[in-house]
């Protein structure tokens, strides 16, 4: 709302301010003599037109304009501190303290006596009985078996056989110098004939009939004298040990925890409301006088379209293109 009242009353500023500059240079007397023309409400009223030269020369006029300008205040604000503080609180310590105490006591006291039991005695006797028992025989019998045996086959065949030098030749080549000759006997090997036994292993199958020992296990019943134990009761006297209870009474000391209520000191944060002053920034709406250029015709009345152009862009020149054009 504020910037649409502010907006109002540039308007009507700058529509008086075309109004006045509809005026002749040249009808200076008139221009004073003419009458005011009212502004709108709301409008601070232009600021007197100087005289104006021959020819259309720029001018300027003061024009007061509202403005949002930035003000600092101080103010109060409650802002919450941390303090620290002292209170006193009760706190608990433990204690012992000895404490005599009665309680009863049951024990138990073993006491020897004589008691005449009925126990089982078994005795052992003797007897005859009757017992079947297997007993081991032990029989040869032939048994026909197939047996494999490997036979060799083979057969003797001479073949030649390389021989060795003889002592003489050893003796030789220790004491005589190698020649072409003695190289060309190298060469030609002496062989010998000698008998060799050529194996062929073959596998035969005979059947051969051998005696083998088994053994057998036959029934045989016997006489067997045998100890059983034949059981008999006896009365005889006994010692047993029997728990008798003893109840009495013990006094006892004992250590009793105890809590003691004592005052001790802590130290706790506190929140406490705070006020301080501080320094705010805020916008204020204030008017302030501008000097705006003002175009002055010599020859010619303003054109309808500086009049539009002057109502509606307050911050421009009226003299434009069009405007020249109706001045010349």
């Amino acid at each position: 709302m504020i910037w649409q009242q502010v907006r109002l009353a540039l308007m009507a500023s700058v529509l008086a301010a075309a109004a006045a500059l509809t005026v002749r240079a040249e009808e200076k007397p008139k221009a004073e003599k003419a009458e005011k023309i009212p502004a709108p409400a709301g409008a601070t009223a232009p600021a007197p037109i100087a005289p104006v030269a021959d020819g259309c020369a720029p001018q300027t006029r003061t024009v007061c304009v509202k403005e949002w300008v930035p003000e600092q205040y101080q103010a109060e604000r409650t802002v919450y501190k941390t303090e620290c503080r002292q209170e006193n609180y009760t706190a608990y310590k433990c204690e012992c303290v000895p404490e005599t105490r009665t309680r009863t006591c049951t024990t138990y006291k073993k006491v020897q006596e004589m008691q005449t039991v009925c126990k089982t005695v078994y005795d052992c006797v003797q007897c005859m009985e009757e017992r079947t028992t297997m007993v081991k025989h032990v029989t040869c019998k032939p048994v026909t078996k197939t047996v494999r045996k490997c036979v060799d086959k083979g057969h003797w065949e001479c073949r030649e056989v390389p021989c060795g030098p003889s002592c003489f030749e050893k003796m030789k080549s220790h004491f005589h110098h190698k020649d072409c000759c003695d190289s060309c006997e190298a060469t030609c090997q002496r062989t010998k004939t000698k008998k060799v036994w050529v194996p062929c292993p073959v596998w035969e199958e005979h059947t051969v009939c051998t005696t083998e020992k088994v053994c057998e296990y036959t029934p045989q019943t016997c006489k067997v004298c045998v100890t059983k134990k034949v059981p008999r009761q006896v009365t005889c006297q006994v010692c047993v040990s029997k728990c008798v209870p003893e109840c009495h009474t013990e006094t006892y000391t004992c250590n009793v925890e105890k809590k003691v209520p004592y005052q001790a000191t802590r130290t706790v944060s506190v929140c406490v409301p705070v006020k301080e002053t501080y320094t705010a920034c805020r916008m204020v709406c204030r008017t302030v006088e501008k000097q705006v250029p003002v175009c002055e015709t010599s020859g010619c009345e303003t054109s309808l379209c500086c009049k539009k152009k002057h109502s509606w862009h307050r911050e421009k020149n009226c003299c434009t293109s069009t405007c020249d054009s109706g001045c010349k």
